[in-house]
């Protein structure tokens, strides 16, 4: 396989230290999960003696001597380390005055910022998790208000959700976009004699018919792997909650909500859809095999996010590839593009260099910025585009059908970044029993249920 996925190697992914959303990392090890829970409370611990101006760090300096202005920025490891290097010689070339140190961190990023936190000692730059963490370190007074910053008006609007913090304000650069959606081989479905995208759960089903008829395997599954069904859980779940996500998550986490939503039905009747036109052996296929699948043609598609163009990408001819949402629904109006924030970049609220560090943003999230972060990033086939509109990157069908479903608004966000931390791991362990047939609906709903009250608790 070519560079895997910069974004979702570190989070789309998936799930590496933080449980980020990001997605599935590197195609076959982005199911650890680890819980970033114990960094939030620390953010907001009364060692909140140390928050804003009474933390003791010193007095912003000026640069009246000439001397570069040092800032750092703390990402954890991960397979950009090359990029980050070359993003930061770029940035300093660019900006004499100001020498960027970006620093990576090895072992548990969760436990790094926990010691910094403790410390007193966050770096100037760092990154976090969208929504409940940026939340949790915005409320100890650790981040700077970035309400009024530049990329506020390039990123689409409702990017800038993942940074907010419960009173509105805007703390953090959604830096990343990353879709879920079902990848299809154009070919394919040319050689079966479908001309029209399914836009219905119904249609859909009709297409998995057609496709079989043809003697094509229509779903390549990744079932083995349970991190790809807490993507597909919540890409299924999150139309029919998408009017008011907040309320919902909200209800959850007051220990009076249930996933036993209106819509819920349709959910598990597209999971049995997937079981039926999936493969005989589909349990026995982890997201590296079913990854494989749609690049090599053995399956028309891919129930997936972005992240798996990667191996397309190293296929030789490189197949043509589209993307549409997963339409689980009856409705076609409720079937969205799920799309949402990987990772955010945040300002230390008591660094002595805000100016800087905000001309770093302003670097940073500039998609004009020639040879720059976005450019470097966002330029290979399965890399997660920034959050803003964006003709860059590899081309392809699949990044011109984002494209046009985020320039019509027509996406939702991931529901299962918004649950209490470490729950969206177990949300796909449990909807694995589901589809392996060794769970009913109403066990698995119950489960949840169950489940959900121990994370809160």
């Amino acid at each position: 396989m070519k560079k895997v996925k910069k974004w979702a190697a570190l989070g789309l992914a998936a799930v590496m230290t933080l449980s980020l959303a990001a997605c599935g990392g590197k195609s076959d090890n982005a199911g650890s999960g680890a819980d970033n829970a114990q960094t939030n409370e620390a953010a907001a611990a009364p060692e909140e003696a140390s928050r804003n101006d009474e933390a003791g760090q010193e007095a912003p300096a000026d640069n009246a001597g000439g001397e570069k202005v040092k800032i750092n920025m703390a990402v954890w490891n991960g397979t950009w380390g090359e990029d980050l290097n070359k993003f930061m010689v770029d940035f300093n070339s660019k900006n004499p005055d100001i020498e960027l140190d970006v620093q990576m961190q090895t072992g548990d990023y969760s436990d790094f910022l926990g010691a910094k936190v403790a410390a007193n000692d966050l770096p100037d730059v760092y990154i976090l998790t969208p929504y409940t963490q940026v939340q949790a370190f915005a409320e100890a007074g650790r981040l700077m208000d970035l309400s009024g910053e530049s990329f506020v008006d390039r990123v689409y609007p409702a990017a800038l959700d993942a940074g907010k913090g419960k009173d509105g304000k805007i703390y953090a650069y959604p830096a990343n976009y990353e879709y879920l959606g079902v990848f299809y081989n154009k070919a394919l479905f040319e050689q079966a004699g479908i001309e029209t995208l399914p836009t219905t759960r119904e249609e859909f089903e009709a297409v998995c018919a057609q496709l079989e008829g043809a003697g094509i395997q229509p779903i390549a599954p990744t079932y083995k792997h349970s991190w790809t069904l807490k993507h597909l859980f919540s890409t299924l779940l999150t139309p029919f909650v998408q009017d008011d996500i907040p309320g919902f998550v909200a209800s959850l986490n007051s220990g009076q909500g249930t996933f036993d939503v209106e819509g819920i039905d349709e959910v598990f009747q597209f999971a049995d859809i997937m079981k039926k036109y999936s493969g005989s052996n589909m349990m026995d296929q982890d997201s590296t095999s079913g990854f494989n699948a749609l690049a090599n043609g053995q399956a028309a598609m891919l129930v997936s996010g972005e992240f798996s163009l990667s191996t397309v990408a190293a296929m030789d001819p490189v197949p043509e590839i589209g993307c549409f949402a997963v339409p689980v629904a009856s409705d076609a109006s409720l079937n969205k593009l799920a799309v949402d924030v990987g990772i955010c970049y945040v300002i230390n609220a008591n660094t002595a260099h805000p100016e800087e560090c905000k001309r770093l943003l302003d670097y940073m999230s500039n998609p004009d910025e020639e040879g720059g972060y976005i450019e470097i990033v966002a330029c290979e086939l399965g890399d997660a585009p920034p959050a803003m509109p964006y003709s860059g990157g590899a081309p392809s069908a699949a990044m011109d059908d984002y494209t046009a479903y985020c320039d019509a608004g027509n996406t939702v966000p991931w529901v299962y970044q918004q649950y209490a931390n470490g729950f969206d791991v177990t949300s796909g362990d449990i909807f694995q029993g589901y589809m392996a047939g060794a769970k009913d609906q109403a066990t698995v709903i119950q489960e949840m249920n169950e489940s959900y009250l121990n994370f809160i608790e």
